[in-house]
């Protein structure tokens, strides 16, 4: 799965600000991120109000592993316009991408997002994705809650049942089953899978909530 998605084609009233919009995203769609970045940069410099542009630079800024600078924009466009699903969804690509993911606040966005996005379009599959990979990721480290993993199950179910030919799909599938078999009961607090040197199968460890 590519590491980033463009979220929108991005219309706007003001001419000048579509220009902007337009040679960013084709100079990002070419890989060429600091050059898209100077452009949507000059944009938001002339209109500093325009979400649009500040969202892209977020995401100019996103592929040049500039993340905390992405995450300021990011922030400062929710306070704004807390609906602003492009926002939410480049701030959820940016913290699962950087090169010390936080995947617990990459789904919090993620999961901001859910709810505005078109189910028929391929952001859908990816949050579904994000999300269950999220979860994924931290089962491996700090564990996970029950409701937490039923969340992971849900989305990668979702992601699978959208995406049946993917690469990752078969593998996806696999890991479903081995959760619902080795899942522990609800009154586990949390349950970490870890990964073990000696033994190529999955170590489980449950923590038990105190008694």
């Amino acid at each position: 799965m590519n590491k980033i998605f463009l979220l929108l084609i991005f219309s706007s009233g003001c001419f000048f600000s579509q220009n902007y919009i337009d040679e960013g995203n084709r100079l990002l769609s070419e890989n060429k991120f600091f050059e898209a970045e100077e452009v949507f940069q000059k944009g938001v410099k002339n209109e500093p109000d325009n979400l649009i542009l500040k969202s892209q630079l977020a995401l100019a800024f996103i592929n040049q592993n500039k993340n905390d600078q992405a995450e300021n924009i990011i922030v400062e466009i929710l306070k704004v316009e807390p609906s602003f699903t492009a926002a939410y969804w480049y701030g959820g690509i940016n913290n699962f991408s950087k090169n010390k993911p936080d995947f617990r606040k990459a789904i919090f966005y993620f999961e901001k997002s859910y709810d505005l996005i078109d189910e028929k379009s391929g952001q859908y599959f990816g949050v579904n994705f994000f999300i269950g990979k999220s979860y994924h990721n931290i089962l491996y480290t700090e564990g996970l809650s029950y409701d937490e993993v039923s969340r992971m199950l849900e989305t990668y179910r979702k992601y699978v049942e959208l995406q049946p030919d993917a690469e990752n799909a078969d593998a996806i599938k696999s890991f479903i089953l081995k959760v619902e078999k080795s899942r522990p009961g609800k009154n586990v607090k949390k349950w970490v899978i870890a990964n073990s040197a000696q033994n190529a199968d999955k170590i489980i460890k449950n923590e038990l909530n105190e008694q």
